[in-house]
């Protein structure tokens, strides 16, 4: 499971003045198998090599194809009741690192995990699940999130629904009545 999907690392890299820039300079971060340096200078990005003069920030992207992202939710069915445990499995492939590092700096959606969990289609969902089904929830999430996974593109993030697995419901129990 990653938890920090598709940015492994992040640092930045000014003022020099401050107390630990020696770090920085013994320890560089460096992209590993499957990871591209995205590097910040003046508002350019770019990977490869740095453009001429000091970076303000490096950022390290995972681009492996087909990266497995896990979402948990518990979803309560219409009576309020019962909930569903609910597992739901992505394939993300990071097809441009820079729109992720941008997108991070900007505010955007970068953290494929929290975007696919805070997905508020799954709100809709609730309303229609059907009673003590286990197979028609699954087929529901399956119906909602195979044609598009999330609600709003993911800069530089190509996201593909693979399968959601549903545990038995739960009851839920009230203390407060």
């Amino acid at each position: 499971m990653r938890n920090r999907y598709p940015i492994v690392r992040h640092r930045e890299l000014r003022p020099r003045c401050r107390w630990d820039a020696w770090r920085e300079r013994r320890s560089p971060l460096i992209a590993g198998t499957g990871q591209v340096l995205v590097h910040e200078t003046d508002g350019v990005y770019g990977t490869g090599p740095s453009v001429p003069g000091p970076a303000a920030a490096v950022t390290v992207v995972d681009v492996h194809q087909g990266a497995r992202v896990y979402v948990r939710r518990l979803l309560t069915a219409p009576g309020g009741h019962l909930e569903y445990p609910v597992t739901v499995l992505f394939r993300c492939t990071v097809v441009d690192p820079v729109a992720v590092v941008r997108a991070r700096r900007t505010g955007g959606p970068w953290d494929v995990r929290r975007a696919l969990a805070g997905d508020p289609r799954y709100g809709n969902l609730t309303r229609a699940l059907p009673e003590d089904d286990e197979n028609g929830v699954r087929e529901a999430l399956t119906a909602l999130l195979a044609p598009r996974p999330v609600h709003r593109d993911i800069p530089g993030v190509r996201v593909e629904f693979e399968r959601a697995d549903v545990e038995p419901a739960r009851q839920i129990i009230d203390y407060e009545a």
